[in-house]
C-alpha cells in the first residue's frame, strides 16, 4: 500500500513548485501527481507534514510574497496582486485583510 509519510524530498519537490509558481491556480490532482499519490492520500499525508492543508499553504506561501513585495518593491498593488495568483485587487486586498487585519497600502505604510 501506500507509505504512511510523504518522503522529505517529495514535499520539497511539491513546496519548491508552490513557491515558484504562486500565480499558478491551486490544482490538488497536480501536486499529488508530483509526489506519486493519490489525492486522498496526498492531502492527508501533506497536512501531517506541515501542519496545514496544501491549499492553506499555497496561500500563505502567496500571502508572504505579497508581504515582501510590498515592504521591499515599489510595484503597484495591482502587479502583486496578479503576480502572486489573484484574479483581481480587490480579492487580494479582500485576503490579504483577512489575513493581516489592514489592506495593502495600510501594510505598505507602516513598513
Amino acid at each position: 500500500g501506500e507509505s504512511a509519510s510523504l518522503p522529505g524530498f517529495k514535499l520539497k519537490q511539491v513546496t519548491d513548485w508552490i513557491e515558484a509558481n504562486l500565480d499558478e491556480e491551486f490544482d490538488l490532482n497536480r501536486l499529488a501527481a508530483m509526489a506519486g499519490l493519490s489525492k486522498f492520500h496526498f492531502h492527508r499525508l501533506f497536512k501531517q507534514a506541515t501542519g496545514v492543508a496544501p491549499a492553506k499553504y499555497q496561500m500563505t506561501a502567496r500571502m508572504n510574497e505579497a508581504r515582501r513585495r510590498l515592504r521591499e518593491t515599489p510595484e503597484s498593488v495591482i502587479a502583486i496582486a496578479l503576480d502572486v495568483g489573484f484574479s483581481s485587487a480587490s480579492h487580494f486586498a479582500q485576503v490579504f485583510r483577512r489575513e493581516t487585519r489592514m489592506t495593502p497600502s495600510e501594510y505598505r505604510r507602516q513598513r
